[in-house]
């Protein structure tokens, strides 16, 4: 008899569907296709919730360059102070950093849009009310499946 993979000196007749090790009850884990061990029960992380490292960096310049061009033109240039318009460059940054991160929904990306929103509203001095509007869209907007 085989003795376990993980506890040697303990014999077993049950091996592991996936990788064929031999596995002791201890180390057992029932799936729909039999018993594996822990390693290969281990969920794996799908590939929408992993975020590249060039998918971040594409995604905060992107999200940055939107956020505080478009927090200058409507803060200084265009002097709008109408809700809607910090609602849309909230929108705007969420969108952008969303495509720039290659479409991700993830609480990250939503953090970094919220962080490229909120640091374009402080440069066009959209005051409390536009900072929370245009920082809360961007972020809804990321985490939202439904837009």
């Amino acid at each position: 008899m085989a003795e376990c993979a993980f506890h040697p000196g303990v014999e077993t007749g049950v091996r592991c569907t996936e990788c064929e090790r031999p596995i002791c009850p201890k180390d057992m884990v029932s799936t729909p296709v039999g018993y594996k061990c822990r390693e290969c029960a281990k969920p794996v992380r799908t590939a929408l919730q992993y975020v590249k490292p060039r998918q971040w960096a594409i995604g905060a310049v992107v999200g940055l360059v939107v956020g505080l061009g478009g927090g200058f033109l409507l803060g200084w240039v265009l002097g709008f102070g109408f809700w809607f318009a910090y609602l849309g460059h909230g929108l705007l940054v969420g969108e952008v950093v969303r495509r720039g991160t290659g479409g991700h929904r993830t609480p990250g990306v939503a953090s970094l849009a919220g962080v490229c929103a909120f640091l374009g509203a402080v440069i066009g001095a959209f005051g409390p009310f536009g900072l929370v509007l245009s920082t809360g869209a961007a972020v809804f907007y990321v985490r939202s499946n439904r837009w």
